[in-house]
């Protein structure tokens, strides 16, 4: 499949990006980013770059400029694809075109967020694309009004993308395998902080150790949130809670998520690395972990 990238810049693309946003996400039209603003921030720094197929849109990533002190970065807001077209690596080359069009602009760190609970997302945000994740942002949004989010505190990993970095450009040149669940499983190199109890092919969160200090630790997560929220949502709950807890006291600790491994079998869950180690930053993201709060 030959898919092009490039800037979005006709009023009827511009427009189609409210239909993806609807056909990604099942938004509301509050929900929906306006063509407007997307144009907007595409001429005034940001970026808004679409994925071609045969000449129709089928996908598009928009981001603007953030600062944390005196550094500027890319905080990339959104990016959608035609639930027909996903799995395809189109989210790829959006991303890849994404730091193309920031290094031009001299901006090396990218930033977005994520629901840590999310399988697909986490493989290509940390395997492919090399990023990093050392702050959890609780309910950062607040309540949102869309099926993939009803019933769930819209908990969030905030990733780093240090587009020059070592490990960057190495997983973006890489054709290796990504990592499987059942590999890590059968190695037994590290131990797991969580564990869960199936009741057929339905996961529900058990004990967590939260007081462990091997430099390397594993937590598991489940293979198919959205199908556990469609048979009950009281355990989904229960791995959202469970997993906040897990990764706020963690990170606060020094630890931070370098790896992913997704499984591929029944009963298995998908799992989270964590090291201890030290990151060199020159922002401060911080402020993402309070969340928000009511009045």
């Amino acid at each position: 499949m030959d898919v092009k990238i490039r800037s979005i810049n006709t009023l009827t693309d511009l427009r189609k990006c409210h239909e993806i946003q609807r056909a990604t996400w099942g938004f509301t039209d509050l929900m929906v980013f306006p063509y407007t603003q997307l144009i907007s921030v595409a001429h005034n720094g940001g970026v808004l770059l679409g994925a071609y197929v045969g000449g129709e849109l089928v996908g598009f990533v928009y981001g603007y400029l953030g600062m944390s002190g005196s550094k500027l970065y890319h905080f990339s807001q959104r990016m959608g694809v035609l639930p027909q077209y996903q799995g395809m690596g189109i989210g790829m080359k959006l991303k890849l075109a994404q730091r193309d069009q920031m290094l031009r602009q001299g901006i090396d760190l990218i930033v977005w967020t994520y629901d840590p609970l999310l399988g697909k997302n986490a493989t290509l945000n940390i395997e492919k694309l090399g990023g990093i994740v050392r702050h959890y942002a609780r309910d950062i949004y607040g309540a949102v009004n869309n099926p993939l989010q009803v019933g769930l505190s819209t908990d969030r990993f905030l990733l780093e993308w240090e587009l020059m970095s070592d490990r960057v450009r190495e997983r973006i040149r890489s054709n290796k395998p990504r990592p499987r669940a059942e590999d890590w499983l059968k190695a037994d190199q590290y131990r797991f902080v969580n564990f869960a109890s199936w009741e057929g092919n339905l996961p529900r969160p058990m004990a967590q150790d939260l007081e462990m200090d091997d430099d390397v630790l594993l937590a598991q997560i489940p293979p198919d949130l959205n199908a556990i929220k469609k048979v009950d949502l009281g355990i989904a709950r229960g791995w959202r809670e469970s997993t906040r807890d897990i990764f706020e006291t963690y990170f606060k600790r020094g630890y931070v998520v370098t790896g992913f491994a997704r499984s591929s079998e029944p009963q298995m869950p998908n799992i989270y690395r964590m090291e201890r180690i030290t990151l060199p930053t020159t922002s401060d993201f911080s402020s993402w972990e309070t969340g928000v709060r009511d009045e």
